[in-house]
């Protein structure tokens, strides 16, 4: 076969389009993406299957410049850039609820030092880092800041703090920090949170 089967889906606007091209008509991967995302402004390809198989995101680069033999069944999701972000956000405010919610048991779990507890903290560093990068990838695409240096330095030191009573083993410390301390960088980032949503809304 000389042609590709392409089906594209823009789900910011539920539109869904099947075409069929000559297997020359793009001389790889990336020119067809490009194609269509130019006829959408603003849009981002957030997934794709070649023969109904998903493929990651992740490793678009290195299929980006294949070439097609014929016979290809592809499929690309697009999204709006700024719904795109807009979901990143509502989902990180979600994030910063649930840690909210779980804070006393992750608590109580290190003051008992767990193995569950330690992997808790480890898993909480690990999302806050999410959380900063979602903050980061808004003010980008909005060309305006949702945390102040400040705040930064606020969340720098209470982080530290922890990490120093993990490397003394102190685990009472890191309990009272979680107790008392904790909740100074979850109100801050409910409210970066809460700026970014009302500047994209």
């Amino acid at each position: 076969m000389d042609n590709i089967k392409v089906k594209v889906i823009y789900e910011s606007d539920n539109q869904i389009f099947e075409r069929i091209f000559s297997k020359d008509q793009f001389n790889n991967f990336n020119e067809l993406v490009n194609f269509f995302q130019t006829e959408r402004r603003n849009s981002v390809l957030t997934g794709m299957k070649i023969n109904e198989k998903e493929i990651p995101m992740k490793f678009y680069d290195e299929i980006k410049n294949a070439f097609f033999e014929g016979g290809e069944e592809i499929e690309l999701i697009f999204d709006d850039l700024y719904g795109l972000v807009r979901k990143l956000l509502l989902e990180g405010e979600q994030y910063i609820y649930k840690i909210e919610n779980s804070l006393s048991s992750i608590s109580k779990e290190v003051m008992l030092n767990t193995k569950e507890g330690h992997k808790m903290i480890n898993a909480l560093a690990e999302g806050l880092q999410a959380m900063n990068t979602i903050l980061s990838q808004a003010s980008k695409v909005l060309n305006k800041p949702f945390i102040t240096k400040e705040e930064m330095d606020k969340q720098k030191e209470i982080l530290e703090k922890i990490i120093e009573s993990q490397n003394i083993s102190d685990n009472v410390e890191i309990s009272d920090i979680l107790d008392y301390e904790f909740s100074e960088i979850l109100e801050i980032f409910k409210k970066a949170f809460q700026r970014a949503i009302g500047e994209i809304e």
